[in-house]
């Protein structure tokens, strides 16, 4: 495994993992987008894995959603878990909350019904070695979700300054897709879902907004749901 495992998200970036924009525009917003991506393919959902679920604000979200038995929210970063464990109070099921890594899950192999995988992977290290402990997890024919920030919005000078994460190793949206197929999984062309939000431009949008016409954008973003073969 080359270098650190993970890049520790900077002080600004875990404020603002925090916020109510987080919440509203970026976490919200892709747990939505990846139920329409899915539509009607998901019948019963016991088990949900949120991996680098920080302080858990995905939990009711995913509740909401997709009404699981059980979340079992894992993160590495130790300080997060006790914040973690009391955004869990607030849910129906049951949520289990533990401090782990992603190359190395205290899980039993096919155990997981749906992965939830959101903006981690950029922080990896080795991407490829955790997806393919996710991989391991996932019961055949198990889906994992994933939102991905690409390289076009990592390399903005804004993001490098108030962010953290691996330098050299992200991806282009195309290159993220086919990371993901390349440990296994399969993805047809209805799952991907290509963007540019207004949260991550050079301009913030206000360019689209005032309605000045802008030339196509490489993609910013990428939603994809991927599935682990039956």
């Amino acid at each position: 495994m080359p270098g650190k495992e993970w890049v520790r998200e900077s002080r600004f970036g875990r404020w603002f993992l925090t916020t109510d924009i987080w919440l509203e525009y970026v976490l919200r917003e892709a747990v939505v987008d990846l139920k329409q991506l899915l539509n009607t393919s998901l019948t019963e959902t016991r088990q949900i894995l949120d991996i680098g679920c920080h302080q858990g604000m995905a939990f009711e979200l995913l509740e909401e959603h997709f009404h699981p038995k059980k979340i079992i929210g894992v993160e590495i970063d130790r300080e997060q878990i006790g914040l973690a464990l009391e955004t869990a109070k607030r849910c129906r099921c049951h949520v289990e909350c533990m401090q782990g890594t992603v190359y190395n899950l205290d899980l039993p192999d096919n155990s997981i019904d749906l992965i939830f995988c959101h903006q981690l992977l950029h922080h990896l290290s080795d991407q490829a070695s955790g997806l393919d402990e996710l991989y391991r997890v996932l019961v055949p024919g198990g889906i994992i979700l994933i939102g991905e920030s690409c390289r076009s919005f990592l390399d903005l000078f804004w993001v490098r300054i108030f962010f953290r994460h691996p330098k050299q190793i992200q991806k282009t949206a195309q290159e993220f897709i086919e990371l993901v197929q390349s440990r296994g999984f399969q993805i047809r062309d209805a799952d991907i879902k290509p963007s540019t939000p207004w949260w991550s431009r050079l301009d913030l949008g206000l360019i689209e907004k005032i309605g000045i016409p802008q030339k196509p954008q490489e993609p910013t973003e990428v939603l994809m749901i991927a599935r682990k073969p039956v």
